[in-house]
């Protein structure tokens, strides 16, 4: 059966230069400290055959330095080394209270983690010293240890941490993959984009596609909630559109509110245990004729520009998607004149430009409003959102799509 451990254990450490006055100090240690197990450890002891620090395991190790400063300093730092957790750990957390019994000039050397003794007053100061150090070692070990503890546990979290922003990382470059490539001007009609996830990953999902020679095919959904969890049901929403159907073998385009009828429909079928749920908007644009068909679920209404008049929204009637069962999607059809500009926009706008609880996005938009050259007005508005109060901090993912029209004029000139 093995022996029980002495109440605490302390270790008088010396270089060749003071063995003689350590040994002396063991023996009146031993003498004078109740319960104390002292041992006289020679300094080379600290380190094995390679250099490499030995540990020690006990409450207190006293070292009786030598004369010489730059002696001294190494012992220290040998010591130090030697009694913290992992000895061979740069970041471990010492788990002994070292005290340094030197000269003078040794007070002021700076070793953090040690506490000094002149020795011109060690007969009157280090036994009471040790005695008061010994009165909360027994907390302070247990402290010591709990911090290396919780140093180990906070190393492991950072490292899980950074595997998942990998992860992140990754799916947001998956994500953009998956958006769709900028369309060539068609009939003088152009999309431009704005896109600013809240995270890695976003929540809104956009779908540019041409259908044929003369139209076009819009849709922008934005799903509940944030993160990745609104970034996969979004690309869900998105990967499920139908803008086309083959009927008696005739490839038939459908219209903004039959393709959202559609992804409703879909995006019930596979509701489970919690509901999901998204906002979108939809609309088919004929380039040729400038005549647009617009279908909202529950999305804030397209936002048209026009130069002379202010900002009008294009309002439609139409549920939220992944809600209600046979929601009807009622179309609203608008005929674009040039240098008309419309945009579709997600709901992040809305507290993007908001002051005192009131959102100022229209005025926002209405200010652009003289802009005509899409790509400008896309720059003038991510100026404006990095200028705005709070941007760094932004609340909610921010897609914008801006359908342009040239002016007469440059379509003359196209032709």
């Amino acid at each position: 059966m093995a022996s029980p451990r002495p109440t605490v254990r302390i270790a008088v450490i010396s270089p060749e230069a003071t063995r003689v006055e350590a040994a002396a100090w063991r023996e009146r240690l031993a003498a004078e400290i109740a319960g104390a197990s002292v041992a006289h450890l020679p300094i080379e002891g600290l380190r094995d055959t390679s250099g490499s620090p030995v540990h020690i395991d006990v409450e207190i190790a006293i070292l009786f330095a030598p004369d010489s400063q730059g002696e001294a300093d190494a012992e220290v730092d040998a010591l130090l080394r030697s009694v913290e957790r992992g000895a061979n750990d740069p970041n471990s957390i010492s788990s002994a209270r070292v005290i340094v019994v030197g000269n003078s000039a040794l007070l002021h050397a700076p070793h953090s983690g040690a506490d000094f003794v002149a020795r011109s007053n060690a007969t009157a100061e280090l036994v009471p010293f040790v005695r008061g150090t010994l009165a909360c070692a027994t907390g302070l070990r247990a402290a010591r240890r709990e911090l290396a503890l919780l140093g180990r546990v906070v190393e492991s979290m950072r490292g899980e941490l950074e595997e998942r922003n990998d992860e992140l990382q990754l799916a947001a470059l998956v994500q953009r993959d998956f958006l769709p490539l900028a369309l060539e001007p068609l009939h003088g009609v152009r999309v431009t984009t704005l896109y600013r996830p809240l995270s890695q990953v976003s929540g809104d999902v956009y779908h540019i596609e041409q259908l044929d020679d003369d139209r076009i095919a819009i849709f922008l959904a934005d799903a509940v909630g944030h993160g990745i969890p609104a970034a996969l049901l979004g690309m869900a929403v998105c990967r499920s559109l139908e803008t086309t159907d083959r009927i008696d073998g005739q490839l038939t385009l459908l219209g903004p509110g039959e393709t959202l009828s559609r992804a409703n429909a879909r995006l019930l079928e596979h509701q489970r245990a919690t509901t999901r749920f998204a906002t979108a908007v939809a609309a088919v644009l004929n380039c040729r004729t400038r005549i647009m068909r617009i279908a909202v679920a529950g999305h804030p209404p397209a936002i048209l520009l026009r130069p002379g008049e202010a900002p009008r929204a294009i309002e439609a009637e139409g549920g939220l998607l992944g809600v209600f069962p046979d929601e009807i999607y009622t179309e609203t059809e608008i005929e674009l004149r040039p240098n008309d500009r419309l945009l579709f926009y997600s709901d992040g706008f809305e507290q993007a430009f908001c002051e005192n609880g009131i959102a100022q996005h229209l005025e926002e938009f209405g200010a652009l409003a003289g802009v005509l050259d899409p790509e400008q007005l896309i720059e003038r508005l991510a100026a404006r959102l990095d200028n705005h109060l709070g941007s760094l901090h932004q609340a909610d993912d921010l897609t914008l799509l801006c359908v342009s029209i040239e002016s007469a004029a440059a379509m003359r000139a196209a032709a």
